[in-house]
Parts: structure tokens; C-alpha cells; sequence
């Protein structure tokens, strides 16, 4: 498995509560998971490679995980959100 192929970058914009994250999908069904600490599916969609935008002002927490599906490939990349005043 070559881990710089499926490589993510994950940025989060605090104050519009977006996540971006950078990802060319490799195959046409790859989807998206956003999983919390406990490992509980919170959120999940499409990869829109080369970059994927998800609204998560639905998200309380401030740990979770993002998982991607592509193919045979899985890939996990941890962020933090914080609390908004």
C-alpha cells in the first residue's frame, strides 16, 4: 500500500464550521465517514476530490475522526473542533 497516494489534508474552518479536506479519490464510489471518539458514525457522504467540503455545525464534540473509503484503500486522519462561544 503506498500511503502517499492516499494521502489527506484536512483543514477546518472554526468560525463557518466547514471541513475541507484534500483527497483525489481513486475510484468513483469513494465516500467519507466522520466518526467520533467512541467510534460511532456521526456523519458520513461523497469524496468531491480534489477537495471536499462538509458542514458540521451539527458536530458537538470537539475529537473526531476522518475516515475515507476508496475501494480497497482505507484512510483515517484525526481533527479537533472547538467550542464556539
Amino acid at each position: 500500500m503506498n500511503s502517499s497516494t492516499n494521502e489527506i489534508r484536512v483543514r477546518v474552518d472554526q468560525i463557518e464550521r466547514l471541513l475541507m479536506f484534500d483527497y483525489e479519490p481513486g475510484s468513483e464510489e469513494a465516500l467519507f465517514d466522520i466518526c467520533d471518539r467512541s467510534g460511532q458514525v456521526v456523519k458520513t457522504g461523497e469524496v468531491r476530490g480534489p477537495v471536499t467540503q462538509v458542514r458540521v455545525t451539527d458536530l458537538e464534540g470537539e475529537e473526531y475522526y476522518l475516515m475515507v473509503l476508496d475501494g480497497e484503500l482505507s484512510t483515517v486522519k484525526s481533527f479537533q473542533l472547538r467550542k464556539v462561544a
